[in-house]
């Protein structure tokens, strides 16, 4: 097999989803989780494949994956919510679209979506969305406003305390605001539940380094190296890995013969979590399977994991280390991170739509047969996707500058104002 860098087969990868491939692009999504069980790249792929093959159920259990480690994650929730939608399931497309609309609430095409699903609960379409305290909060952080945007998080949690994309987002505020000790006891209380929380372990590698537990840093980091391999090259940040040049993570090729293939039962507790849905609002405590260093011999273990490293499970849940009791003197030396802007991957923008059906109205896309739906949807989020500078939002990346993307409005309320949860 020829070797190939991790991230150009990922691209490899979204052109077969593009043109059509879903079988070819499942089985190499298959066998890049064979050498990187926990890619969070390679899920996204995944679940969007298992989405155009029509497969909800397993669509399902990967963007929920997905979530549990990064639960804002604007792709999940929106495919989350057209998958609830499929299979009638109202109450729970309105909550993961209501949270894609927290993570871009500029953006028309998941506004139009909110207003159709509460004209389908409710009998009629709202006039306009509202803008929520979460959605706020999102806006605060990429505005770099983060003490109105951890006093906007605490007034969700004060309300729905489980919702774990809010406390990520209270870490992550706490981490950029410079009030490190907050930052440790949310983020390790975090992965009490929840021990791949990306970000959570993100935080942990940036600050404890500077502490006097700095030896508890290498097992945050090899959770986050494993959910991106690339981090393991990352030198001023780990969340900056996106600056590691594409060649330095590569794995064998697959030549495929056709066949989908399966992960098997071992690759499905290889996140470490139990697949939860969020829209439970009240996740169970994962289990937590442990996670050896080295190969074993055992039979029972099949050769591609044990070539990945995995023995057998010896029954014992892996128990994360306890919150950190931290004084602000621990950190007196500890450099400030910074988070890189990620952009939407690059198979949202290859299913826009024409530009006359970008513009279609939104009672066309109700009465349109379920496929037409997805497609029209999932391209209308591809042209609409970056909000507006004024609007605190990521600058419109290159390739969609290049397609045109699509004229964005703001959001029904701009921030600055007292928010009102949405009904």
């Amino acid at each position: 097999m020829a070797k190939i860098a991790l991230r150009l087969y990922n691209r490899e990868i979204e052109a077969m989803i593009d043109e059509g491939r879903i079988d070819e692009a499942i089985a190499h999504c298959h066998h890049i989780l064979k050498t990187f069980p926990k890619h969070l790249e390679t899920y996204r792929l995944l679940g969007k494949a298992y989405l155009e093959a029509k497969r909800y159920s397993d669509a399902a259990d990967i963007f929920q994956r997905v979530l549990m480690a990064v639960p804002d994650d604007f792709i999940s929730h929106a495919g989350m919510s057209l998958v609830n939608d499929e299979q009638n399931n109202l109450d729970a497309a309105i909550w993961h679209m209501e949270r894609a609309f927290e993570a871009q609430p500029s953006n028309t095409a998941v506004q139009n979506e909110l207003q159709r699903l509460y004209g389908r609960r409710d009998g009629v379409e709202p006039s306009k969305i509202r803008m929520t305290r979460g959605a706020l909060a999102h806006m605060y952080v990429q505005g770099e406003l983060y003490p109105q945007a951890i006093s906007e998080i605490r007034g969700v949690l004060a309300k729905e305390p489980d919702r774990m994309d809010m406390q990520t987002l209270l870490a992550k505020a706490y981490f950029l605001n410079g009030q490190q000790t907050e930052a440790t006891e949310t983020a390790s209380a975090l992965l009490q539940k929840y021990p791949y929380n990306f970000d959570a372990n993100r935080i942990l590698v940036e600050i404890l380094p500077h502490t006097s537990r700095a030896e508890s840093t290498q097992a945050y980091r090899h959770r986050v190296n494993s959910l991106d391999p690339y981090a393991t090259f990352a030198k001023s940040s780990v969340f900056r890995s996106d600056e590691v040049p594409d060649a330095a993570i590569s794995l064998e090729r697959l030549e495929w013969d056709g066949s989908v293939g399966t992960l098997g039962a071992e690759w499905k507790n290889s996140m470490g979590i139990r697949r939860e849905d969020p829209f439970s609002r009240a996740p169970a405590v994962p289990e937590t399977p442990s996670e050896p260093e080295s190969a074993s011999a055992s039979e029972e273990i099949p050769d591609f994991l044990r070539a990945a490293g995995w023995t057998e499970s010896s029954g014992a849940a892996e128990e994360p280390p306890p919150p950190l009791d931290i004084s602000d003197e621990d950190f007196s030396s500890a450099e400030e991170g910074e988070i890189a802007q990620a952009d939407l991957p690059d198979w949202i923008k290859s299913l826009a739509p024409p530009e006359a059906e970008a513009a279609a109205s939104e009672e066309s896309l109700e009465d349109a047969a379920p496929d037409e739906k997805l497609e029209e949807l999932l391209g209308s989020i591809a042209e609409t996707s970056s909000a507006s500078t004024e609007s605190a939002e990521e600058p419109l990346p290159d390739w969609l500058q290049e397609a045109g993307g699509a004229e964005e409005t703001p959001a029904a309320e701009a921030p600055g104002t007292t928010a009102e949860e949405q009904d």
